[in-house]
């Protein structure tokens, strides 16, 4: 017989572990099948366990097939359930993976809000609010587009603080934009193919090419993406960052706007404005989204993770009417519809102007942040730094004359305590890499002035 370990302390039961233990047993071919296993009595004897533990062990193990029993001869192994594994491993018990939690790291991480700042007392009084108040109707499943007072929230939000031209109808809510690109990669066929700036986020570039979906990237300037360089040939869609381009922060003007529009027209291609955190603009007045100048050849993809918390799996995208059935079943098949929960919760946020307010608050923060982190800067490297993509958005973009940030630069960096990513880590093309060689990009929404300090004070003792 096997031996089985007990741990009087775990927080499984005995009867539990004894179970496992003699199914694991089974599966490995220790105990071989047709096997006769000891009796309750004998085995609650030599595990010093009450008898009626090993009674519940091998009931369950009866129950899911592992064992029988023959009337008057006891409990037996059942045939066929010896499993081998590919690797030849043994089960091991899963634990979760260590996170970094060195206070001696500092983090230029970009895409990432001010977590200490999350309302989190509106929030979590909102959503006890609506869990309280919430109908059975409200629990069945829901409308694959989302819940239409989120969508009309939205709406209203999108066309008073974006200059979009959106409607509820036109609205679907998702699990974040990476579903929202994961969704829209579904209406390419084997032939299409997606135009995509470079460099871009690695979030597109990852869901784009997990779903095979063939990318041919358009360079990015001073001013965004270079419409000169559009191909001939039709794309099914165009994937662009007009206000706020990632990562370099420059903004995509009126004129190559209007051209990009063009472009989509003549070919019945569809252009995808991923407004990335857009909201936070420090300088000047808010750019108005490219979706208002022709929502029908524009797909809008906006998410609140980068204005409320990642944690927070909410994205939504106002789609064009001729893309709403085609898309609706899309998102059926991937997933029916998101919480029901959170999006009523958000809904409301919205309404009772929680959100807006939080906005303005945030918009306070960050400009001080973005001002210490340029300040510190332009102290500790003077003429060999300059500054881009600083008037917008949770990260900025900073150029140092005389270095070269290759793998073994980047290494040294890590090594020294600091995780910053460099532009030309987001090149589609290797050979296009130069522009940006000596570039990093500086995410600053997450940390405090002094991590700020800190970290742009180390960085001037490496280079």
């Amino acid at each position: 017989m096997i031996y089985i370990g007990i741990n009087r302390k775990s927080s499984s039961s005995l009867s539990h572990q004894i179970y496992h233990a003699l199914k694991e047993a089974v599966l490995l071919g220790t105990i071989k099948p047709g096997e006769k296993l000891p009796s309750t009595r004998e085995l609650s004897k030599d595990l010093n366990v009450a008898r009626n533990v090993v009674v519940e062990s091998f009931e369950q193990l009866i129950a899911e097939g592992y064992a029988y029993t023959k009337k008057g001869s006891g409990t037996f192994i059942c045939t066929g359930l010896q499993l081998k594994r590919v690797d030849g491993t043994t089960p091991r018990k899963l634990t979760p993976p260590k996170k970094n939690t060195s206070k001696d790291i500092i983090s230029f991480r970009t895409g990432i809000p001010d977590l200490a700042a999350i309302p989190m007392k509106k929030w979590a009084q909102t959503y006890h609010r609506i869990a309280f108040d919430i109908t059975p109707s409200q629990l069945d499943y829901q409308d694959s587009f989302g819940d239409y007072e989120l969508r009309t929230q939205i709406s209203l939000y999108l066309n008073r603080a974006r200059g979009a031209h959106a409607f509820p109808e036109n609205i679907m809510i998702t699990n974040g934009a990476a579903q929202s690109f994961s969704l829209l990669s579904q209406l390419f066929s084997k032939t299409d193919y997606a135009l995509v700036e470079n460099p871009l986020s690695h979030g597109i570039l990852h869901t784009l090419g997990a779903n095979g979906i063939k990318m041919s990237p358009i360079n990015v300037d001073s001013q965004g993406m270079v419409t000169s360089e559009l191909p001939n040939f039709p794309p099914k869609l165009i994937f662009t960052t007009p206000s706020h381009q990632f990562p370099t922060g420059v903004v995509l003007p009126a004129g190559r706007r209007i051209e990009l529009i063009k472009y989509a027209q003549r070919h019945g291609s569809y252009i995808v404005e991923d407004d990335y955190d857009s909201e936070f603009r420090f300088d000047g007045s808010p750019i108005q989204s490219m979706q208002y100048l022709d929502p029908e050849r524009v797909i809008y993809v906006g998410t609140f993770s980068k204005t409320l918390m990642p944690a927070l799996r909410i994205g939504y995208m106002v789609l064009p009417t001729a893309l709403c059935k085609k898309m609706k079943r899309i998102k059926f098949v991937a997933d029916l519809h998101s919480p029901i929960l959170e999006q009523l919760t958000l809904a409301e946020f919205l309404k009772a102007g929680h959100f807006e307010q939080h906005i303005r608050k945030m918009r306070k923060l960050y400009v001080k942040k973005r001002n210490h982190l340029v300040n510190c800067l332009k102290d500790s490297f003077g003429k060999r730094v300059q500054i881009t993509g600083a008037e917008t958005g949770l990260h900025l973009v900073a150029s140092f004359d005389g270095v070269y940030f290759d793998k073994a630069m980047i290494g040294k960096i890590k090594e020294n305590g600091i995780e910053i990513a460099p532009v030309n880590q987001h090149y589609l093309l290797l050979e296009t890499q130069s522009q940006y060689d000596h570039s990093l990009i500086f995410g600053y929404g997450n940390m405090t002035i002094e991590e700020i300090e800190q970290g742009i004070k180390k960085l001037a003792t490496l280079f």
